[in-house]
Parts: C-alpha cells; structure tokens; sequence
C-alpha cells in the first residue's frame, strides 16, 4: 500500500540521475552476464534514492526512500550484486539530471479503508522523457515508455481488464 501524496512529496521537488534495476553478475558461462532481478526499480537522487517494488504475487506498486540500492534477501550466497543503469535507456544524455514533472498513477482501493493502492505509474521528466512502471507483469515492475501508459489505461478501461474500479491521481509542481 502506498500514500500517493507522500510519493509525490519524495519525488516532486528534487532531481533524478539514473533509473537502475538491481542484479546479479553470472559468471557460469564464458562471458559474465548481468540478470535482472526486475521486482524493483529505483530512481536515483543525489544524496539517496526512491526503491519501487512489487511484492510477492502483487500487482501493484511500493515505494520507499534508500540510502542506496541494495541486494534482495534472496541473492544466493555465490551470485554477485550489481545493478545496470536504465538512464539511457527512458532519459535523455544531454542533462546529467531531470527533474519530475509530472507524475501520473492508476491506483484502487486497498484492502482497508483509506489505503491505496498503485497499479501502474508514469514518470514525466523535464525533457519530455517518459518512465512507466507495471508491476502486472508476470517477472516483476515492466518499464516502458512515452506512450504506455495511455495503453494500459485504455486496456484497463476496457472490459477484458480484471475487477476494480480505477482512478487517475496526477501530480505537477504547484498542482
């Protein structure tokens, strides 16, 4: 369960460097290989940054500030953390770091009063650049771009979308 106002309060008024995905290095084969562990995300800030998760058998998202990203409970003891850079990937390369501008979320009612809980997010940085995060998606949180969530909105509106009435709560500075 997630306070929404309190997700745009940590991300509304600083500034994001890298979007990572944490990891391990597997070196059984004859080149190591990064494997995404893709249950979270995280946006990184100058001094800490903002960890996305989606639990176990899930289908929505969490969020908490972290000193940095660190291993999941489940690394085996021989498997080497590491996470991979997503930044240019969603961000442009001409700033070294992007403020938020918009955050849009598709969020239902949690399982007691007064709880929330996000289904889906979009990120807009100052660029024009997009990041929209699923936690539905069967291996963890799938992170796409300009575009996706309109989408999912559109597909989740529609009647093949499973139970749950849906609403948008958007965030901009000064809104």
């Amino acid at each position: 369960m997630t306070d929404v106002t309190l997700l745009f309060a940590t991300l509304g008024h600083t500034l994001v460097s890298d979007i990572q995905v944490p990891g391990y290095i597997d070196r059984d084969g004859p080149i190591p290989q990064f494997v995404p562990l893709p249950r979270t995300f995280y946006l990184v800030r100058d001094k800490d940054c903002v960890q996305f998760d989606v639990p176990l058998s899930q289908d929505f998202l969490t969020f908490r500030v972290a000193e940095r990203p660190t291993p999941p409970e489940n690394l085996d003891e021989d498997e080497e953390f590491a996470t991979s850079s997503y930044g240019r990937l969603f961000l442009s390369e001409d700033l070294s770091s992007f403020a938020v501008t918009r955050i849009r979320c598709l969020v239902s009612d949690g399982p007691s009063p007064g709880e929330v809980l996000v289904k889906c997010a979009e990120f807009q940085f100052e660029d024009s650049s997009y990041l929209f995060a699923d936690p539905r998606n069967l291996f963890g949180i799938r992170l796409a771009g300009h575009g996706a969530y309109d989408r999912w909105k559109a597909w989740a509106q529609s009647l093949e979308a499973p139970g749950g009435t849906l609403r948008e709560v958007v965030w901009t500075p000064g809104g």
